[in-house]
């Protein structure tokens, strides 16, 4: 008997870590083990109220992002720092690549709340650089 369970411990094993659902053992006709794992469980997070809801995105609808232009290291240090005042058209610094420097405009204005990649930092098309407050118009 301590045999099989042995077997048995061994089923389980495999089963976990192969990641199968199911396995089957057959021995001879008065010895069949067929072992199945249960479905993993989904776990579900409660969703945020409503109210919380609308608090972020309250804060969130001043706030715009200005995006890389391309592929390459950004470098800003002399140009823009956290707290300044920007505006659309702006130099914001470049983005460096294979020797050729891009500049990258601000396509916002307002205050600068966040620079999200350190000076010479690596970017791609589209990473958000800035975050930048918006100013009423």
């Amino acid at each position: 008997m301590k045999k099989e369970e042995f077997q048995i411990e061994d089923l389980i094993n495999v089963l976990s870590e192969c990641g199968l659902t199911e396995i089957s053992y057959e021995e001879n006709e008065n010895l069949k083990i067929k072992i199945k794992k249960s479905p993993q469980r989904k776990v579900i997070l409660p969703k945020e109220t409503p109210q919380v809801a609308k608090e972020a995105n309250k804060k969130e609808d001043n706030v715009k992002t200005v995006v890389s232009t391309g592929i390459g290291k950004y470098f800003y240090a002399d140009m823009v720092k956290v707290g300044d005042k920007i505006k659309v058209g702006q130099d914001l610094g470049y983005i460096y690549v294979m020797g050729l420097k891009t500049p990258l405009k601000s396509t916002a204005s307002g205050e600068v709340l966040e620079i999200t990649v350190e000076d010479g930092g690596v970017v791609d098309y589209g990473k958000v650089l800035l975050k930048v407050k918006a100013t009423a118009r």
